[in-house]
């Protein structure tokens, strides 16, 4: 997919940028930066000539996608999805994190919060998003943007642990919603990969590839075409029309989980708020799937049952 947007659709260009790094790396991550970004220059600009035949070609490629990974549920179920990519940004989200509180700062930093801040972004196409994430997505996007400009311009940082007034607190319970570790205006174009970072050399910050069988290659019109070729060759003369996302029903939890020990019953149902909490978890625990991740699932289906259980007969 080329990353040379369109001057009108400047403001789909990090996420596309981000869709191509993640190709490869995460095809899911690079249909749903690809979806974000054709909806978005959909409502930006779909009548001027360059527009249009980038428009056309964000579609053709996402219908290629969707063909080869039609039986990937977090392509084709958007609760799915959605977990999957609050996944992949909290991991992000939390490797920067903790590295910045460490004064550890580099290019990788600066990449993963730009990252998991854009990420955040694909989030709104499920709908409105939660506060905590709101928080994460504005305080990624703003510490990108402060660590690279000090890291431009020779800057010493002050990590966030010695800044004891920075409006962070309300972050911290992030990384347990990831089941990982702990988390104690516009941003600027990071370096292409946080690989380039002399410091990060040996650790990516990016989650475990899952294995997808996907080879990413962008559609021709209608013949094969190289993954340099201009995003305008796709062009055909009729109006671009999104494929609608796939909708089915929810999956619910197993019922045969080993459950916390001891529940204690309580008469009545669920408040609103703790039916979204096992909802977050039991959508972690999905997109653990993804990854293999025997620990992160068990963890967040008992933290779901253990929001639940007590009101269980």
């Amino acid at each position: 997919m080329t990353s040379k947007v369109p001057p009108t659709l400047k403001a789909i260009g990090h996420h596309v940028k981000i869709a191509n790094e993640n190709a490869s790396r995460d095809p899911v991550v690079y249909y749903w930066c690809l979806m974000y970004a054709a909806q978005n220059a959909m409502k930006i600009d779909s009548k001027s000539p360059d527009a249009l035949q980038f428009i056309k070609g964000l579609l053709s490629t996402l219908e290629q996608i969707k063909g080869q990974l039609k039986n990937l549920d977090a392509v084709t179920n958007e609760t799915v999805a959605q977990a999957h990519l609050e996944n992949f940004a909290l991991k992000l989200f939390n490797f920067a994190d903790n590295k910045e509180k460490a004064g550890q700062v580099d290019k990788a930093v600066v990449h993963a919060f730009y990252t998991a801040g854009h990420v955040m972004d694909i989030l709104t196409l499920f709908g409105e998003l939660d506060e905590q994430i709101a928080s994460a997505r504005k305080y990624a996007k703003w510490k990108s943007t402060q660590i690279f400009a000090c890291l431009k311009d020779g800057i010493p940082y002050v990590p966030s642990s010695q800044q004891p007034d920075e409006p962070h607190d309300e972050l911290a319970d992030l990384a347990n919603f990831a089941g990982g570790g702990t988390s104690s205006g516009q941003t600027p174009q990071p370096p292409a990969s946080p690989h380039s970072s002399s410091s990060s050399s040996n650790f990516s910050p990016y989650p475990p590839n899952p294995t997808y069988g996907f080879s990413p290659q962008p559609p021709a019109p209608p013949t094969h075409s190289s993954s340099s070729s201009s995003i305008g060759s796709y062009g055909q003369n009729q109006n671009p029309q999104l494929p609608p996302p796939h909708r089915p029903a929810q999956p619910a939890p197993s019922a045969n989980l080993s459950q916390p020990a001891a529940p204690v019953t309580v008469t009545g149902r669920p408040s609103d708020a703790e039916f979204a909490e096992a909802k977050k978890y039991i959508k972690f625990a999905m997109s653990s799937l993804d990854y293999e991740d025997t620990k992160s699932i068990v963890e967040n289906l008992n933290k779901a049952l253990g929001v639940l259980n007590k009101y269980t007969m």
